[in-house]
Formats: C-alpha cells, structure tokens, sequence
C-alpha cells in the first residue's frame, strides 16, 4: 500500500510539474488564447493614484474581434463612454449633448481604450523584455504573475494572470517606481454573446466637436504674419525637448495657434486670442498656481495624458501631453512674446 501511494504521489507531482507554465512559454500561450478569443465583456475597479489624491473607477468593458469595443467610465456623478465600430470611435459624456467622432484607424495611435485589459496582453508581447515571476496567491486564487516594461520610458507593469485563461486579473502600473493605478478585475466573462447595439452610437450633427482640423505647417516667422496679438513661446523646456511643428487653424471662426514639440516627454502648446470663457470642470479637475496666475489641469482616466489650461491679459492657452504636472507649470510660467 505504501509503495502505491508514492508511486501515485510521484505520478502526481510529475502530473503536477509538467502542467506548471514556464516563462519562455507565457507569450506562446497568451498569443493562443487571444486568437480564440471572440469576445469578453469585464467590470473593473481602479485606482489612479495622483499628488493630488486618489481618484476611484468604475469601468464597463465589451470587445468583439472584428475591432469593436465600448468602455464606459464612472466616476462619482460623471459618465464617460467610448464606442468603436470598427470604422469610427465616439466619446461622449453623459448629461452633455456633444461629442467627438474620431477615425478609428486614426483613433488606434491616439485614443487608446481606457484600461482595456486586451491592451495590456499586447503590450505584453510588444515589451522590450519581461520577467515570468512564478505563481503567486492573490485574493484566494493562485495566478501568473508578470513583470514587464510598458509604453513610457521608466514604466512597469505588473500583471496577475488567471491561470486557464491567461487574461489579466489584477494589473498595476508604476512609473520609475512610483505606482500610478491599479486595476481589480471584479467580473470577467471570455466569448459571451454581444449585441450589436453596444457598438452603436446616434448623435445629431450639431452637437459634434470637431475632433480634427485642417492644418498647415508653418515657420514661426510665417505664422507670425497676420496673427492677432503676440505669439508665446515657452522659454523652459524640459531635457531633450525641442520644438518639432507649427500650425495654424481655425476653429468656431477663432485663430489657434498651435506648437508641437517632442522629446522625452511630447506635449502641444495651443493658443488663441482671449475669449473670457470659462473651462468646463470635472470632478478630476484641480486649480494649480502659474506664477502670479491661477491654472487647471486635468489628466485622462489612466494616468497618462494631462492637460493644462490658464490664460494672461492676451491670450488663452491649453498646453497638453505626457509630461507631470510640474514640468507643465515650469512651461506655462515661462511663456514670453516671441522676439522679446
């Protein structure tokens, strides 16, 4: 009897030992599972984590395969929704008739689902390297746990895997170390059944916000002719940064001037004669101080993109991209006239 019962037991461990995925094998069979994957639909509650404080989520997600999704965002009173096609993306906030209608091949490069978990599995496979950390515990569960470079000079990601599925569970996201959301998988369903209607969206012409614009790319010495006012140039810029494009449009029959520049970190600086309007203000929104003037910034549901606006005697500015919040300060406060 002993001898059964070792026999079996050394069965089992060798059972046991063969079915333990190895790191070298994860992006094999993640790049499996996505292949049959048709559909999901998941619940999520994330964290962004800010100087400013914490900032809760709670997130509705649907795929199809043939490149159709929908993600609503809830946060305290405020709604956000996200609806792809496959040929158009929408955003729209609820309780405010406008929206923005992008191209989806355009939106793929700029607007990125908010906290798709999909996203996360490709950029796994798209990571400049990673570390298969074993199986680890978590809430009960045994799951692969992942470390790998994300998007963004400096940012990690940690994923916890179910173990059939090979689908993200729990998710955090740390910049040179500093941890900035963290995602909890509340519900998960692989392959359901979704309707057609998730992936639709009907809005009257009127209430669209123009989401792009016809620009030409100019020399500052060429924008300069005919612009109404002062042209300002920041005089700060961080490391490695330098101006890359200029443009002007016009938009609700107003001039916007508008400087690109790219570097470690890539960010826009738009400007228009001032207009006395008011910003419209989310719960997510902060007052910030630019010098001797007041400013608010704003960043996106992941973490990853801010935007700032204030205004001097002449001119409104929204400076926008990929840099913190203080290099954003340092820009905004030193913004002089051009040739000055």
């Amino acid at each position: 009897m002993f001898k059964k019962l070792l026999a079996g037991l050394l069965m089992l461990t060798l059972f046991l030992s063969s079915c333990a995925v190895k790191g070298d094998k994860v992006l094999t069979q993640i790049e499996k599972k996505t292949a049959k994957l048709q559909s999901f639909y998941a619940e999520l509650e994330v964290l962004v984590f800010s100087p400013a404080g914490e900032q809760s989520y709670h997130i509705k997600q649907w795929q199809a395969a043939d490149n159709r999704w929908r993600v609503e965002v809830t946060a305290a009173a405020e709604a956000q929704h996200f609806i792809c096609d496959g040929q158009q993306i929408w955003v729209y906030q609820l309780g405010i008739d406008d929206y923005y209608r992008i191209d989806a091949e355009r939106g793929s490069l700029e607007l990125a689902p908010p906290f798709m978990l999909t996203g996360y599995l490709q950029q796994l496979q798209q990571a400049d390297a990673f570390t298969f950390a074993g199986t680890e515990e978590l809430r009960g569960e045994k799951m692969y746990k992942i470390i790998s470079s994300g998007q963004r000079s400096g940012e990690t990601l940690h994923l916890w895997l179910d173990r059939k599925a090979f689908f993200p569970m729990f998710v955090e996201t740390y910049l040179h170390e500093q941890l900035l959301n963290r995602i909890t998988v509340k519900r998960l369903e692989l392959n359901p059944q979704l309707q057609p209607e998730l992936f639709e969206f009907s809005g009257t012409p009127e209430s669209e916000v123009t989401a792009q614009c016809r620009q030409e790319q100019l020399t500052l010495a060429e924008a300069r002719e005919g612009w109404p006012g002062s042209i300002f140039i920041p005089t700060y810029l961080p490391a490695g940064s330098s101006l890359f494009a200029v443009s002007r449009t016009v938009e609700e029959n107003r001039e916007h001037l508008i400087l690109v520049y790219q570097g470690t970190w890539n960010f826009t600086l738009v400007q228009q004669p001032k207009t006395n309007e008011s910003v419209y203000r989310s719960a997510s929104t902060s007052q910030v101080q630019i010098g001797q003037r007041t400013g608010l910034y704003q960043q996106n549901s992941d973490h990853s993109l801010g935007t700032l606006w204030w205004s001097n005697e002449q001119n409104d500015f929204v400076l926008t991209g990929t840099l913190p919040c203080s290099e954003m300060i340092k820009i905004a406060a030193s913004l002089k006239p051009e040739g000055v």
